[in-house]
């Protein structure tokens, strides 16, 4: 678990509705994850059911916007495999 001054930046920018993007429920899937670009962040957060938080900061938006794609990707297979067939 790693909380400290970034998680709580990428977390403030998710609560305040600002995030790029999210995926996940903690109800349903058991997570919770949020794609974040701002002007000095580029970040993906991540909070489990039991309030876990994890992240990843990367140096570009290209970078991070290709990690959300490579987990959402593999969070559909996961948890959503009939939708690949829809």
């Amino acid at each position: 678990m790693k909380y400290d001054a970034i998680s709580e930046k990428l977390n403030d920018v998710a609560m305040n509705g600002f995030a790029e993007e999210e995926y996940g429920s903690c109800q349903d899937e058991g997570f919770w994850s949020a794609l974040i670009i701002t002007d000095d962040l580029y970040g993906i957060i991540e909070e489990d059911s039991q309030g876990f938080v994890d992240y990843e900061i990367f140096d570009t938006e290209k970078e991070t916007r290709r990690r959300w794609e490579e987990l959402v990707s593999n969070w559909e297979q996961h948890y959503h495999p009939e939708a690949a067939y829809a």
